[in-house]
């Protein structure tokens, strides 16, 4: 496929998801590729660029830097984290994802691509129940070794590269995300994507030889073996460890003896101040070593750090596609960037300072975040003091409660999720943002290629960097009730009633009804019953509700209640084919609509600037709230629920 123009892609992200009001404007030549390209690696003789892509349709695109086009798509089963080449650039080692495997193929000189075999992980014995998925690969550096993450199973496998066999196995942290081999080949560092950690493992013992606690979600790790010019330097290397819960890009000093500790912290945030939300998910040095970039997934930019001295440097940014997840420093001077959510490559000159310092405006521009922003409700905000949180899963807007509920209180007709699979809409409607883990591997769970839900609380890797609405909620000391969000519920309820057999997130534990249970109302309504008598209702109420009557009944009950006149409800179907969004109370307007566009994170603010609470990422900082869709003087009437026979 041909190279394109940034503007092309810009008007692609048009059917994307970014959150409302961020934009792309990707620097440099852009060439399409396949669905989520997620990983990269560059042939030893710097000719050729594999793009490991995730989407809906696994492959791997060849991209020939001479002709600036993808040359060749090959489908293959699966696409895990990452793919490595061999020390000759003769063969190209490819995580398997769900296949359970290694994916080997041969790489000639002139850039073909073609399967080999496939080096099982089947045989490595295992107690564990957990799903199999193999994600990043590292080849040794005399290429006789493989390592392969095995990200549930929480170890790493090593396969002998000339038989295909195992040749053991090692421990490790929880999800190993990332595997660096140590250049003299005796040992490996992994970053933990759940422990936020970065560990060292000998070879062939497997023995853990370092471990050093960093920021959440630790990815990718780059080795510079640099040395600071006219100054002592107490380390052989410096590791480098993005960390993608957090806005920061930790360095490490690794000594002769291989010791680990760490040197600095570099923040990649738009401000020193700015909330979470960067996701710095992919590194590359220049070939000089003097600058580090920094793939800012969730920022749609690339940041520039000046390494040259002790102290790191944030030098600025370059606007790229949507959701970078890997960088690449290439041949002539340039900078390879995969685009997951554009589905393309930005290859981008290395800039000067003042190009550089051009791209940073733009890259800024392009987002709605300012320092110094700030959004308010009118007076009315202290007088709402409990907010119902209403999520629904694919209803639709055709359910004649919805409809009549869009008639009589304020219609939204620009309402634009971000997120695209229901699993990362969900996230973004509880946490202001999806996490890594999510916006990787949902994907491959929406396509049924992986087995395993972890995109609903419990999962170590998938926590977001503030946590949820209700435990930022819980945190400033309000009272907090839930009714089916993040539940697992039992087949049937038994003799006491209770429907839910686990609750997945732990923050939720203590707090959810244990008797409800989608689609009927019934508990909530029991619980309202009890409210009314007690004359107290928690401040942030989230209801999972699954049929338009059940909303009916819990609207029409709580506008009947004595607390209506200090209520706010808002009622969101974000992963219906019609989103909807609804916001219900005594301040809101009647019989209008709203033309002004939102998603998730607007409901979000709502919701914070209704119960005081601070923002969670830098998407809700700088989200518009519904403001406009609230007035001062309340209008107290209820609301009859529509009877569906249901």
């Amino acid at each position: 496929m041909r190279a394109l123009p940034a503007l092309f892609f810009a008007a692609l992200l048009s059917a994307q998801s970014l959150p409302v009001n961020w934009r792309i404007q990707p620097a440099g030549t852009q060439i399409a590729l396949d669905a989520l390209p997620l990983s990269a690696a560059v042939s030893p003789d710097g000719k050729f660029l594999l793009a490991l892509n995730a989407g809906n349709r696994p492959s791997i695109s060849v991209v020939d830097f001479a002709a600036m086009k993808e040359s060749a798509r090959i489908p293959i089963p699966d696409a895990g984290l990452g793919l490595a080449f061999s020390p000759d650039g003769r063969r190209v080692y490819v995580g398997g994802g769900s296949r359970n495997a290694v994916l080997e193929f041969t790489f000639s000189p002139a850039g073909e691509l073609k399967a080999s075999r496939e080096l099982s992980a089947a045989a490595a014995p295992s107690q564990s129940t957990a799903a199999s998925f193999i994600g990043d690969v590292a080849v040794s550096p005399d290429g006789r070794l493989i390592l392969a993450a095995d990200l549930f199973h929480d170890r790493v496998i090593a396969f002998n590269s000339q038989s295909g066999q195992i040749a053991g196995t090692v421990k490790t942290g929880r999800r190993p995300y990332r595997i660096l081999f140590h250049p003299d080949g005796q040992a490996f560092f992994m970053s933990s994507w759940a422990d936020a950690s970065v560990y060292e493992y000998s070879l062939p013992s497997g023995t853990e030889m370092a471990r050093v606690r960093i920021g959440a979600h630790p990815t990718d790790l780059v080795l510079s073996n640099r040395k600071i010019p006219d100054v002592q330097n107490p380390w052989q290397y410096r590791l480098f460890v993005a960390a993608a819960n957090t806005n920061d890009v930790f360095v490490l000093g690794v000594s002769d003896s291989k010791d680990v500790s760490t040197l600095e912290t570099l923040n990649t945030g738009f401000s020193a101040l700015a909330p979470a939300g960067m996701t710095p998910s992919g590194l590359a040095l220049s070939a000089d070593q003097t600058r580090l970039f920094i793939a800012c997934s969730d920022a749609n930019a690339v940041a520039v750090a000046d390494i040259s001295e002790t102290r790191s440097r944030l030098a600025g940014f370059i606007p790229v596609g949507a959701y970078p997840a890997a960088v690449h420093a290439v041949n002539q001077n340039r900078i390879a960037v995969l685009n997951g959510h554009s589905n393309s490559l930005s290859l981008i000159g290395a800039p000067t300072e003042d190009i550089l310092a051009d791209y940073s405006k733009t890259a800024l521009a392009l987002t709605p975040y300012r320092e110094s922003f700030s959004d308010s409700l009118p007076e009315q905000r202290s007088s709402i003091e409990h907010v119902l949180y209403i999520l629904m899963d694919g209803v639709g807007s055709g359910g004649p409660n919805l409809s009549k509920l869009a008639r009589e209180f304020v219609r939204f007709d620009n309402f634009h999720p971000a997120g695209g699979t229901p699993a990362a809409a969900l996230n973004w409607a509880v946490a202001a943002i999806a996490p890594d883990f999510t916006a990787k591997l949902s994907p491959a769970f929406a396509a049924g290629r992986l087995r395993y839900n972890g995109f609903e609380g419990g999962e170590p890797a998938n926590l977001p960097p503030a946590g949820y609405l209700w435990s930022n909620a819980l945190s400033a000391g309000l009272t907090v009730r839930n009714y089916g969000l993040l539940v697992e519920n039992k087949p049937a309820a038994g003799a006491d009633g209770i429907q839910v057999a686990r609750v997945k997130d732990p923050s939720l534990v203590g707090i959810t009804n244990m008797k409800y249970r989608a689609p009927a109302p019934q508990a909530f309504l029991d619980d309202l019953k009890q409210f009314e008598g007690t004359g107290m209702m928690p401040n942030l109420m989230m209801l999972h509700v699954e049929s338009d009557a059940a909303l009916g009944r819990i609207v029409e009950a709580v506008s009947k209640s004595r607390f209506w006149p200090q209520t706010a409800v808002f009622v969101m179907d974000a992963s219906s084919p019609k989103p909807l969004l609804l916001a219900l109370s005594p301040y809101t307007r009647r019989g209008s609509a709203d033309a002004t566009p939102y998603d998730q994170v607007s409901v979000l603010r709502t919701i914070e600037l209704i119960l005081n609470l601070r923002p969670m990422t830098v998407f809700d900082f700088s989200a518009r709230s519904l403001a406009a869709a609230f007035v001062s003087t309340p209008n107290n009437a209820p609301y009859s629920a529509e009877q569906t026979g249901q």
